[in-house]
């Protein structure tokens, strides 16, 4: 079956939009339908239970108990507040969770699940919104792929979403100049996220790392947009970091999450975060000596084999702290360190830290619920180390040097960066990179500019030796 384009999409909405509800339905909605990964096998016109007011709408069918309801208006209806409260009302008394409202143009997504205190000035129902978008808006196609079954049933990204519409409809009903900023913030930051995770993980596991992740990832694409003005990281953690805390300190007082990890203060955070421009100020940190110091550093305190594995591995692969956090003793095999669907070759050093770790936990009889690599002993037990337990790795680095803020620059997302860098210095080619460190090439071309690839690739030679930046300290 050939795949549906969007553009074939609008040319059949062109094409129909005077003429009847029937065929804006047939012609239109189904192909959408398909072109978001619906089976058209599964399109129910007249389900006995989603049948509504005589009139043969879709239901979708995802399994045996789950339908994604769509109801079709003429392309002259305005799907006003009127008409969406009547979906969601429609959706909530079937106990239907995702709901679909379209004119053939304009399509809005609804979840049942969205809801706040009574208001009397206002339908509670239109606050079900998650999404509200025109097939012919070029600012909404990339929204479009949020109304897919994967999205939405599969890989539950859409859930995202649907946590904003929540927040919205406690803190902005109305919307405003304050909710576009805040909404700004939040979308960029979940389609960064679920870019990175590929599913939607509940919010209470969301770490602050991974904020200061896409902070510094937003801040690069920023800076790489040829605007000429500075981009200040302490400016953008200020508001960014209050948007999202904001989001999450709103859901918890709702009862809507339980729990999460925004709670610190903007103050002590800010030192984390790669402040632009300070790349050269530090680009000498990880040099012979340093690194030599760092391992020294690390033997002389408590969990050394520990702290030296968790640092080699992010100087050898360029690790992020979730990808660490979720090493298993059964990711690594025969020599080599399995991360999703790469293959890693652990060099001799490494490999040998990790044998003596696993080791190690055995003859202490360390268990660790789901297996996990790395141990980090809370009162009088093992558990798996945690994110905070990741950074202060890091943090008493500046212990080598209290006068030399340079040590304070060290973690997880900055060696990667630097790795990235010094890899491509080194004859490695891009996807050698992208599979050694699992960066896409959307990050990497933030920190790689493509006319120093064009460059290299014209003056590289057949001879050139390609080099681990690290080799000496793996082997």
């Amino acid at each position: 079956m050939a795949k549906i384009e969007l553009e074939f999409i609008k040319q059949m909405y062109n094409k129909f939009k005077n003429t009847n509800e029937e065929n804006i339905k047939f012609h239109v909605v189904t192909k959408f339908l398909e072109m978001v990964g619906y089976d058209p096998l599964e399109f129910y016109y007249e389900h006995s239970k989603y049948h509504k007011d005589g009139r043969a709408d879709i239901a979708v069918k995802i399994d045996e108990v789950t339908y994604l309801y769509v109801e079709v208006k003429p392309t002259n209806n305005k799907l006003n507040e009127k008409e969406q409260s009547q979906l969601a009302q429609y959706l909530f008394d079937r106990g239907l969770s995702w709901g679909i409202l379209t004119n053939g143009k304009n399509f809005i997504l609804f979840n049942s699940s969205i809801s706040v205190l009574p208001n009397p000035n206002r339908p509670l129902m239109i606050d079900k919104v998650v999404f509200n978008i025109d097939i012919f808006n070029k600012k909404h196609k990339e929204l479009i792929g949020y109304f897919s079954k994967e999205s939405i049933y599969e890989n539950q990204i859409s859930n995202y979403f649907r946590d904003i519409a929540k927040y919205k409809a406690i803190k902005y009903p109305d919307g405003g100049g304050s909710w576009n900023v805040y909404k700004g913030t939040l979308y960029n930051f979940f389609k960064y996220y679920a870019h990175q995770q590929k599913k939607y993980r509940e919010l209470e596991q969301i770490r602050i790392d991974e904020f200061e992740d896409f902070l510094n990832y937003d801040m690069e694409v920023k800076s790489n947009k040829g605007s000429g003005r500075e981009i200040s990281s302490i400016d953008t953690f200020e508001n960014k970091y209050s948007h999202i805390r904001s989001f999450f300190q709103i859901l918890k007082e709702y009862n809507i999450i339980r729990s999460h990890h925004f709670e610190e203060q903007r103050e002590k955070l800010i030192k984390k975060i790669d402040i632009n421009g300070k790349d050269n100020e530090v680009k000498d940190i990880l040099n012979e000596d340093n690194i030599n110091l760092i391992l020294e550093f690390y033997d002389n305190r408590k969990d050394a084999l520990r702290n030296k594995t968790i640092f080699l591995l992010s100087l050898c692969f360029g690790l992020e702290r979730s990808t660490l956090l979720n090493i298993t003793e059964n990711s690594v095999d025969k020599g080599k360190l399995h991360i999703g669907n790469r293959e890693l070759l652990l060099p001799p050093r490494l490999k040998k830290l990790i044998e003596q770790l696993i080791k190690e936990k055995k003859q202490k009889k360390i268990k660790i619920k789901g297996d996990y690599l790395f141990p980090a002993k809370y009162r009088d037990q093992y558990r798996a180390l945690s994110t905070h337990g990741i950074n202060y790795i890091f943090e008493i680095l500046e212990g080598i040097d209290k006068s030399n803020p340079n040590w304070s620059i060290l973690s997880p997302s900055y060696i990667r960066g630097y790795l990235i860098k010094k890899l491509f210095e080194n004859n490695y080619s891009i996807e050698e990179i992208v599979y050694l460190t699992g960066a896409d090439l959307s990050s990497i071309s933030k920190l790689i500019p493509t006319n120093h690839i064009m460059e290299k690739v014209k003056s590289r030679s057949k001879k050139d030796i390609k080099v681990h930046p690290f080799y000496q300290f793996l082997q």
